[in-house]
């Protein structure tokens, strides 16, 4: 195989988008396997290691579940079983379970003193790979430094698969220079070749995620030398792993197009070696469609696509048939086949489903890599066709499909920010809404933005020509110019182009059906901004329209807040603590509460983080109100309160809330008065928008940046006023009382009333 040659520049243009090289095999980014105790005579576990390294993980943990158990004293088979089950848990989502096993493991081998510094090694190594795949990446970092600290006393091999590990930890921590340094040397230090083979494709896969283009093929070019020199490294996972980096060699990082042609001669040298293994058949055919889909071959690609799959429904592989269902859709519709296309992508999201019920979390890359492109691309096809039919129940039918992927999609965003898969379990689907309300689902695609409006007569689609790139940059200028008074009203000219693109289009339909709410379901960039400023030329939106915003339409049940007294939990901190400045607006804020509502007040020093959590789980509440620094980080471990003594994560806010005892009053509202989060970070507003839906709260009052807390006092106390009567939504209630502060004769920039944020149940 010679990259050099003229047959490997033949131009054409990429189909596919970068992150679709990543739903490769993943052998490049796989940690190495255990290599700890003998196997003689243990079949199970020979077997369980072919299927993990062919990527067939259940597979493998199926052929271990006998082995489970561990004699006193353990056997090594038995660690060495252990360990690979923790490790396939580890890698197909499962890290609760491969954390307590962990433990189990970790604390009987503590307990031998004779236990082999091997074993211990890959203890620290399972808890390094699972710190790192929940996020902690100090204390990843700690446990694989405490497992190379051993490797002096280990074999050779096990070294190189430590230092593979280490590496990829760097790799996939944005230090590939470093990541390229750790696999070359567990490269020279191993003593088998299928290994070295692996850990030099690792090496050139960094190089070139470092840019280093054509280092990178260079390394590729080498191994592929080797490869047809030596069958002993010419395995199938090896051409598999290296003509994915080829692919995305092309796709991603601009190499010639004729690269493709040595990925393919790459597949086509497997011969005879995938016959007996439906696994890897359907994974060379597969990429071999891939690849074929990149080039435009279509007809070649659809018929490759179809080969794996079959391959794949032999030995029910759903990890793989949504890929190849993927290409079939893809190239249905670039054929021209939008019926074909709609039904492949339905069964790929229907496949992804299925293997996504089965995991406790997925990976940090799966709603990026995946998720997200593959929902986006079947929304874009099932709007483009429906764009194409006259009002009816053909064209409903398939806005309600394209509404339910994009639901689908914004659980995922969800899941994926809380780390939880149950997030979002319980559907409420919100088709049959109060008089006067509509639903806005503006939806961001690349050449476009689609507003899909619900109203009780139905859903109605209008496309507006915009690039996505464009309103982007046009929503964060936005957030930044309304965050913060400049003494200018520089910010009306984008409140004005935002209103057009969003709201404008929209004005028929809403006043034919004479809507005084609108709830915002906000995609991207748009959960970064309070869309109560936009303008039309004359007034706010506003001073138009109750506003509120939805994480999802299935993911809130509306009920009408009854008026009557609730029991309220009210806290806060007016001093300066931990480096934070004063609030002391919070003192008359929580006196307000006091004298408005039947509420236990905690302020400063009894507003710790042991009392509030204690009353959170022992209180019978219905309003909880906390007027203190909150900020909300694009992970979910980094979002907190600030109490007095310390930080209260929102994971430990929505943990308290919920150990509350069944027979409890639900909780109504929450407010946080004096939260802010990040302009320009959309994960950060996606974990604002998702808090009342994690601590069980039916609507949740917060603010996207904290407010004068003149301001602030101001806004709560007219909510709450306008609340208790029972006259007034809670959405009606946030309208009057940011009025009534424009209105005051001040004329207040919308810094001081805008990023209040009504969060989930409107009524």
């Amino acid at each position: 195989m010679n990259p050099e040659s003229p047959a490997w520049h033949q131009r054409s243009r990429p189909r596919h988008p970068a992150w679709y090289i990543h739903l490769t095999l993943g052998l490049l980014l796989v940690a190495g396997a255990c290599l700890v105790g003998a196997v003689d005579g243990a079949d199970e576990l020979r077997k369980a290691r072919e299927l993990s390294t062919q990527g067939d993980l259940r597979g493998a943990l199926t052929l271990l579940e006998d082995m489970d158990s561990l004699s006193e004293p353990a056997s090594n088979l038995q660690i060495d079983a252990r360990l690979l089950r923790i490790d396939l848990l580890r890698r197909v989502g499962k890290p609760t379970q491969a954390n307590k096993a962990l433990s189990e493991l970790h604390e009987r081998l503590a307990a031998r003193p004779d236990a082999e510094t091997a074993f211990l090694a890959q203890l620290h190594r399972q808890h390094a790979l699972l710190h790192f795949q929940n996020g902690e990446f100090e204390a990843a970092r700690g446990e694989m430094g405490a497992a190379l600290a051993l490797a002096d006393q280990l074999q050779p091999d096990l070294q190189a698969s430590l230092l593979n590990d280490a590496a990829i930890l760097r790799q996939q921590g944005g230090d590939p220079a470093a990541a390229i340094a750790q696999f070359t040397e567990a490269a020279e230090l191993v003593m088998d070749r299928d290994a070295e083979t692996s850990y030099r494709i690792n090496a050139a896969r960094a190089m070139l995620e470092d840019g280093r283009l054509h280092a990178s093929l260079n390394e590729a070019h080498r191994i592929a030398q080797r490869m047809d020199s030596d069958p002993q490294v010419s395995t199938v996972r090896h051409r598999l792993a290296l003509a994915a980096l080829l692919r995305q060699a092309v796709n991603r990082y601009g190499a010639d197009a004729g690269y493709r042609l040595a990925a393919l001669e790459l597949l086509q040298g497997t011969g005879d070696d995938t016959a007996a293994n439906d696994r890897y058949q359907s994974l060379v055919e597969g990429s071999m469609a891939e690849l074929y889909a990149d080039d435009r071959q279509f007809d070649a690609a659809l018929h490759f696509a179809r080969t794996a799959l079959r391959s794949a429904a032999r030995i029910n592989a759903q990890d793989l048939e949504y890929r190849w269902e993927w290409i079939l859709a893809t190239a249905f519709s670039e054929e021209g086949e939008p019926e074909q296309a709609m039904a492949a992508y339905a069964r790929a999201i229907a496949s992804l489903g299925s293997l996504r019920a089965g995991l406790d979390t997925f990976d940090r890359n799966t709603l990026d890599d995946i998720i997200k492109p593959l929902y986006y691309e079947y929304a874009d096809l099932l709007l483009r066709h429906s764009a194409g039919l006259q009002q009816g129940a053909s064209k409903q039918r398939l806005l309600s499909d394209a509404r339910a992927t994009l639901e689908a999609l914004k659980v995922a965003e969800l899941q994926d920010y809380f780390r939880e898969q149950c997030v979002g379990d319980e559907k409420v689907l919100l088709d049959q809404l109060a008089a006067k309300t509509a639903v806005l689902y503006p939806v961001l695609l690349d050449d476009r933005l689609e507003l899909l409006l619900t109203t009780d007569a139905g859903i109605e689609q209008i496309a507006v020509p915009v690039d996505r790139s464009h309103l982007v940059r046009l929503v964060r200028d936005f957030r930044l110019n309304i965050e913060a008074n400049t003494g200018t009203r520089d910010y009306l000219r984008q409140a004005r182009q935002l209103y057009d693109l969003l709201i404008r289009p929209l004005e028929p339909q809403l006043t034919r059906h004479r809507v005084e709410t609108l709830v915002f379901v906000p995609d991207g960039p748009l959960r970064t901004i309070p869309l109560a400023v936009l303008h039309d030329g004359e007034a706010f939106l506003i001073e138009r329209y109750a506003v509120a915003t939805a994480p999802g339409i299935t993911l809130i049940e509306p009920r009408a807040f009854a008026g009557r007294s609730y029991t309220t939990l009210a806290g806060g901190i007016s001093e300066s603590v931990q480096g934070f400045p004063a609030l002391p607006g919070v003192q008359r804020e929580l006196s307000a509460l006091a004298g408005m509502l039947d509420a236990e007040v905690l302020e400063n020093r009894n507003f710790t983080r042991a009392r509030v959590q204690s009353e959170l789980q022992s209180g019978n509440y219905s309003i909880v109100h906390f007027a203190t620094h909150g900020q909300f980080r694009d992970t979910y471990d980094d979002s907190f309160l600030l109490t007095y003594d310390d930080k209260l994560l929102i994971n430990d806010l929505g943990r308290s809330i919920q150990s509350r005892s069944s027979n409890r009053e639900p909780l109504e509202l929450l407010v946080l008065s004096a939260c802010e989060t990040a302009a320009g970070d959309d994960r950060a507003a996606l974990g604002l928008a998702g808090i009342a839906l994690k601590a069980g709260a039916r609507s949740a009052l917060a603010t996207l940046w904290e407010v004068d807390d003149r301001s602030a006092v101001d806004i709560v106390q007219a909510f709450y006023d306008s609340l208790s009567t029972g006259d007034h939504s809670r959405a009606r209630s946030l309208q009057r009382a940011q009025l009534q502060l424009i209105h005051n004769g001040s004329n207040p920039h919308p810094s001081q009333w805008a990023p209040f944020l009504l969060i989930g149940n409107w009524l």
